[in-house]
């Protein structure tokens, strides 16, 4: 197959009386002929691979036009058929820093290092990906992955909790792998009842796709390795819908500090103004920062946890929590109560109420 594909290629070059053997590509020494295209995407190729016709055209068309974004994404797609995928991996890496665009590139380039398990380079590509494109989600997942895959668990956690809160469309179109590989993360710390929270979070998205046998399984495993399964005994909080968007206020402990918050079905995580994580003791100063979608657009918060949350009779322990300094919830509200809380009861809205309870065990 790759060899009709390099001689539909060159037919089709020839074709256009481009004449690529005039070239010399069977006589030239190619590490001479493509010295500053090798220098400029930090590669080097064998000769016999770079004398292949269709490499040497699009080396060709390098040479001759430095920053042609086709032919760096044909090259790089013919050298990963060839398997010469860490140099398509480091061409395109080498093609961004140079030219500028595209980013895609980048996307490919971790890809291709993920799948060559080399962790480091992936990061090293990723960290590039994330400082031009610093609100792309898939980027973020990415690092995340290489972070994981080298076995810093903590900072992967990080980016795959910016995944989610920068996916910039529905979220019930959400692919499950970033919830999947955050519980994993967790799991890797010893911290299963997180690894629980992340895939809860996962089906409360959208239940009637989510709520599987399997992912039910994976919750209950999880549950049983921290010792944080259902509450055996029902207990339940139902309040009013109120006004034209359904905002409901509630009273509610963090860390045995009653504070004033809004129930946010739609926000990821339950955050918090910075003035009250003070009075609660959550420790944020020193904790990872996180980008996250709001109302008002893009903010800046500090991830970290708390100890324990209670709404009424119900009650959550190590509640992933985001301090925000901003005063973005309105007058007197401390923060926002999200899925990070959430997820860990049922919740359903009917008849102008929103009731949340306990789980049933499964």
């Amino acid at each position: 197959m790759l060899k009709q594909l390099c001689f539909v290629a060159f037919a089709a070059v020839a074709a256009t009386h481009i004449e690529p053997v005039a070239a010399g590509y069977l006589d030239e020494n190619p590490d001479e002929v493509f010295s500053d295209v090798y220098q400029r995407l930090g590669i080097g190729l064998p000769p016999n691979v770079a004398r292949d016709p269709y490499v040497w055209i699009l080396l060709g068309e390098l040479k001759r036009e430095p920053c042609d974004q086709k032919s760096i994404e044909n090259l790089a797609l013919l050298l990963d058929k060839m398997g010469y995928r860490r140099e398509a991996a480091e061409g395109q890496y080498g093609f961004v820093k140079k030219c500028g665009q595209p980013v895609s590139a980048l996307h490919r380039s971790v890809d291709i290092f993920l799948k060559l398990t080399d962790y480091a380079k992936a990061v090293e590509v990723a960290d590039e990906f994330i400082r031009r494109a610093p609100t792309n989600h898939n980027a973020h997942y990415l690092r995340g992955v290489a972070l994981a895959g080298a076995g810093d668990f903590r900072r992967a956690i990080v980016d795959y909790t910016n995944a989610i809160e920068l996916f910039d469309s529905d979220r019930r179109k959400m692919s499950s792998r970033v919830f999947l590989a955050m519980a994993k993360a967790h799991a890797e710390l010893g911290q299963f009842c997180d690894a629980a929270g992340a895939i809860l979070m996962w089906v409360a998205i959208d239940p009637a796709r989510n709520n599987t046998d399997q992912s039910q399984k994976i919750i209950a495993d999880y549950e049983h390795k921290g010792n944080c399964g259902s509450a055996k005994q029902l207990q339940k909080e139902r309040y009013v819908l109120s006004g034209q968007k359904n905002v409901v206020t509630v009273k509610a402990e963090i860390n045995g500090v009653r504070g004033t918050f809004i129930l946010d079905s739609g926000a990821s995580h339950t955050t918090v103004r910075s003035a009250f994580a003070d009075r609660a003791k959550i420790p944020w100063t020193d904790a990872s920062e996180v980008v996250l979608r709001t109302a008002n657009g893009l903010a800046k918060g500090r991830l970290t946890n708390a100890q324990k949350v209670m709404l009424g009779k119900l009650e959550a322990t190590h509640v992933p929590v985001i301090v925000q300094k901003i005063d973005g919830y309105g007058a007197n509200v401390d923060g926002l109560l999200g899925m990070s809380f959430l997820s860990r009861f049922d919740v359903q809205l009917a008849g102008g109420y929103i009731e949340i309870r306990t789980r049933r065990p499964n």
